[in-house]
């Protein structure tokens, strides 16, 4: 909005002091008055006004001289007594000195000479002004001129304001009938510059929020799916079941998949509210090793092995514990789907920051990793392998981005299949 500011001044400036300056000056250049003439052009009139009343002063019959002067020349002369002249004693005394009196208005100008024997008063008075009509006519010319010039500057000014504005318009009606990637290509030169950034960033900020909604839904489906199969084969087992001890552990069982449930359905909303709201997240500091120890211990089976290489000193992040084990949860369970027989799990600790590495030994990723971080997009070598929506790998960039790390997709030299590495800032 500054360079809106900046322009307007600049175009009232113009319009008030530019335009008034030059009319005026127009204006004086082509109607001459007293006050566009020189020193030099005063000097030259005064001089032949003073050599004309020198030779009338000598004069036995002055009138005669003045009544042959021709009417249509470009100086008119005449005597005037000095007794009907009404002028300040001071001025009567200048003239009665010998020096010429120099008398001016806004239309003409007069030059009287003293001539001592005739006690009258030459006067010298230019005839080439403009007259009151002609002035009249050129000074409404002169006005329509500058309204008009008036006009035509505010319509350079503002054209390009309004028609910015209309594309802002245009951009905000499209985003509004659902065209969610509508933005407005900012211009080098535009008064609303700031204004159409922020739209863009608004536009942005809406089409993440309406994503998430959609990452949300998808998420409840994909990890709420499994608790909820063995709740269902739970709750069969135990109407078949009449032994009452397996009845209580599967009730034990039952009990703590919807604790499991409930904490999943508690997470997923705080990530809507802390998309929608733009709360923080409770960081504090998790030591990372003891949390994937955690994540490990949960779904170790003795069909495929995780071998968990742990980092020898303590690896301090500062992030939400719920998040990362979630994050760990979601990569560990994608490596278990997609490997054959053995996960590999390393923690490297340096200065500036701690990685997680998690590799696997199947087909791998023949995607583009930044295909794959994209919500509702699967490997397709794991369609057939394993039902999913997609989600894992979006929910665990969404967590990184979160705690300030990196996520990168490659192959594993070892084990030859994905390799998720996940870099975190060190404590």
């Amino acid at each position: 909005m500054r360079l809106l500011t900046l322009s307007l001044i600049a175009a009232v400036l113009a319009a008030t002091i530019g335009l008034g300056r030059a009319l005026d000056t127009l204006f004086y250049y082509v109607v001459p008055s007293s006050s566009t003439l020189n020193n030099d052009s005063v000097l030259v009139l005064e001089q032949i006004g003073q050599e004309l009343a020198d030779s009338l002063n000598v004069m036995a019959q002055p009138q005669e001289l003045i009544a042959s002067w021709p009417q249509q020349g470009r100086y008119h002369l005449s005597i005037v007594p000095l007794s009907h002249i009404q002028l300040p004693e001071p001025l009567i005394k200048q003239v009665a000195a010998g020096e010429p009196l120099l008398l001016t208005n806004d239309d003409e100008f007069s030059l009287y000479f003293y001539l001592a024997n005739q006690q009258a008063l030459l006067l010298l008075k230019p005839t080439f002004t403009t007259s009151q009509h002609e002035t009249g006519e050129l000074k409404l010319v002169l006005t329509l001129l500058f309204y008009s010039a008036l006009v035509l500057l505010i319509w350079m000014w503002t054209y390009p304001l309004v028609s910015r504005l209309i594309n802002l318009r245009h951009s905000a009606q499209l985003f509004g009938r659902g065209q969610l990637d509508q933005r407005i290509n900012v211009g080098s030169v535009s008064y609303v510059k700031d204004l159409e950034h922020e739209f863009n960033h608004m536009a942005q900020r809406i089409q993440n929020l309406v994503s998430d909604v959609k990452l949300l839904s998808s998420a409840v489906s994909h990890d709420l799916r499994t608790p909820l199969a063995r709740m269902r084969f739970g709750i069969d087992t135990i109407i078949e079941e009449q032994n009452p001890q397996r009845q209580a552990s599967y009730l034990e069982r039952l009990s703590n998949d919807v604790d499991e449930m409930t904490c999943l359905v508690e997470i997923l909303l705080d990530y809507a509210r802390l998309e929608q709201a733009m709360i923080l997240i409770d960081k504090q500091k998790v030591e990372l090793n003891a949390l994937v120890q955690q994540c490990i211990t949960a779904k170790n089976t003795p069909q495929q092995r995780i071998d968990f290489q742990a980092s020898n000193e303590p690896c301090w992040v500062i992030g939400d514990a719920k998040y990362l084990k979630i994050l760990i949860n979601n990569v560990l369970q994608n490596a278990l789907q997609y490997g054959h027989q053995q996960v590999a799990v390393q923690i490297l600790s340096s200065e500036n920051q701690i990685c997680l590495i998690i590799a696997d030994d199947g087909e791998g990723f023949a995607e583009d990793e930044s295909e794959l971080i994209k919500p509702f997009v699967r490997g397709k070598g794991a369609v057939d392998k394993a039902k999913g929506h997609g989600m894992g790998l979006a929910i665990v960039q969404r967590i990184v981005e979160w705690h300030e790390g990196e996520l990168i997709i490659a192959r594993s030299a070892q084990l030859k299949g994905a390799e998720i590495t996940i870099k975190l800032p060190h404590d």
